[in-house]
């Protein structure tokens, strides 16, 4: 009879082991689930990036510095700028350089020939009387009254860039100067083609001859100097670069 119920018990402590064990097993199989669910929602955190990532990261970086040019100047612009501005300031200094030293294009100071009044104005379109030749006809000059012999001054500073002995205006002296400007002088005594000599620097108010009565278009006029006054090739009025005296004003007043 002990023997018995000792059997059953056994068996009785069995099966709650058995059913103890099951549904330790079920709950183990169900939370291992739910752990394995949780972990599939949120993975831990990769410290090291996948290719893709690793391209996308290299590309941001490369475009990033772009981003940042549109924006602000890069620093060798900055230095560019500086150095422009430097450049700038040194202008000024240039500049007084080429006022202290005159351009080569620049006219000279010019002074008369001779000191003395003017009997015959320039005139190149309207003509004028000639009393050598009895007709009307152009004046690229002016003639100052002076009698054979008296010293003739050079107008400006220049080189002497011709001496010719004109059939018609006479013995004649070219001087070249700045700014494209030539002097001429003609009617000179034959013996001014000694004074001075073709490449001869001469100074203004240095004497290059004197006056005479070679010009034979002229002859008939008073004793005079022809003076002629080019700029560029072009004949100008010689009244609007040197201070002169008109006789025909002085003779109105």
């Amino acid at each position: 009879m002990y023997n018995t119920n000792a059997k059953k018990q056994n068996r009785i402590l069995l099966i709650c082991l058995v059913v103890i064990l099951a549904a330790a097993t079920v709950l183990v199989a169900v939370t291992g689930s739910a752990n394995k669910s949780k972990r599939n929602e949120n993975p831990p955190f990769d410290t090291e990036p996948n290719e893709t990532e690793a391209t996308d990261t290299k590309s941001q970086g490369t475009v990033a510095p772009d981003i940042r040019d549109d924006k602000e100047p890069a620093a060798t612009n900055i230095d560019d700028k500086t150095d422009d501005v430097a450049g700038e300031t040194e202008k000024p200094a240039d500049k007084d350089v080429a006022v202290l030293q005159p351009a080569e294009d620049s006219l000279p100071k010019f002074s008369s020939p001779v000191d003395t009044m003017v009997i015959k104005k320039f005139s190149i379109t309207v003509p004028v009387f000639s009393y050598t030749m009895n007709d009307y006809r152009t004046h690229g000059g002016v003639d100052f009254a002076c009698s054979p012999g008296t010293p003739v001054l050079a107008a400006a500073d220049g080189t002497v860039c011709e001496i010719t002995d004109d059939p018609m205006m006479g013995v004649t002296v070219a001087i070249q100067h700045t700014g494209g400007a030539v002097t001429k002088y003609k009617g000179l005594s034959e013996d001014s083609m000694s004074v001075t000599k073709v490449g001869d620097t001469v100074k203004r108010g240095q004497v290059i001859g004197a006056s005479g009565d070679t010009a034979l278009i002229e002859s008939a006029e008073e004793d005079h100097l022809h003076f002629e006054l080019y700029v560029n090739g072009e004949a100008q009025d010689p009244g609007e670069y040197i201070k002169v005296t008109y006789l025909s004003d002085v003779t109105e007043d």
